[in-house]
């Protein structure tokens, strides 16, 4: 169901982009796949073949870097930009991303409620080789917030635009968010299998990152990123979890129409 929430969602932006002229539009549009492993116990390594669009209209901007919708608060020709809009947040076990259907095999999850899935407000932040975000459960659902920092710095770029970028971040998660995702709330508890009650803390996970951007053409774009992930000790404590870091490696090939 999920999946196919998510397919909807990609087919909405393409109607609601086939209603303006197209010359309105600045497009990206393509493809990849992302390979990760998660922190819960016994999980097989997970893998997705997803679109890829990214599209901006005057002000709003709608795809994968953008959640639901995004507006841009500042001048486009600022060097801060600033934006604000809706996303869907969906990280708890057996999420949105577990596309190969392949969940964990050990008894711990065994009748295990999963959090749903939420809307969050979010606030996205840009300027120079920073970027930064923070999410807001409006849904009611777990009432949680998060907040990201990131900086890429380019190690290397060439004359026609090929980028090695390098850097990290820090990604924090209120008591609330982190206890919905790494908690066991009591309708959750069954010693029986270890699922014992647990409430997580706030929790700050760092991470270390490096970026290719390798343009064919002017339109024809290559995007690949390695992230690793350290996780806090909140979430590591957890009776789900058995990894004290995750990776996460992305690969997308996408075409722009100016």
């Amino acid at each position: 169901m999920k999946k196919a929430l998510m397919w909807l969602n990609v087919l909405l932006y393409l109607l609601c982009m086939a209603q303006v002229k197209a010359d309105d539009w600045s497009l990206s549009v393509g493809g990849g796949a992302v390979v990760f492993d998660t922190p819960w116990k016994k999980m097989p390594l997970q893998y997705a073949v997803l679109p890829y669009i990214d599209a901006e209209y005057g002000r709003w901007r709608f795809g994968v870097n953008s959640g639901i919708v995004q507006y841009r608060l500042t001048p486009k020709n600022w060097q801060l930009l600033v934006s604000a809009g809706l996303d869907y947040r969906d990280e708890g076990y057996d999420n949105l991303f577990s596309f190969n259907n392949e969940l964990s095999d050990d008894p711990v999850f065994t009748g295990y409620r999963a959090p749903d899935s939420e809307i969050t407000a979010r606030l996205n932040v840009n300027w120079q080789h920073f970027s930064g975000s923070v999410q807001q459960d409006i849904s009611a659902k777990s009432e949680g917030a998060t907040a990201s920092i990131s900086y890429l710095y380019p190690l290397w770029h060439s004359g026609r635009g090929v980028q090695l970028r390098i850097g990290g971040g820090i990604q924090w998660l209120s008591g609330k968010y982190a206890d919905t995702l790494y908690g066991i709330q009591p309708h959750n508890v069954n010693p029986a299998v270890g699922r014992i009650a647990y409430q997580a803390d706030a929790a700050s996970n760092y991470q270390a990152a490096i970026q290719l951007i390798y343009p064919f053409t002017q339109r024809w774009v290559l995007n690949a990123q390695l992230m690793h992930t350290r996780l806090d000790d909140s979430i590591r404590h957890s009776p789900l979890v058995d990894a004290s870091s995750t990776t996460q490696f992305m690969l997308f090939i996408s075409y722009r129409k100016f």
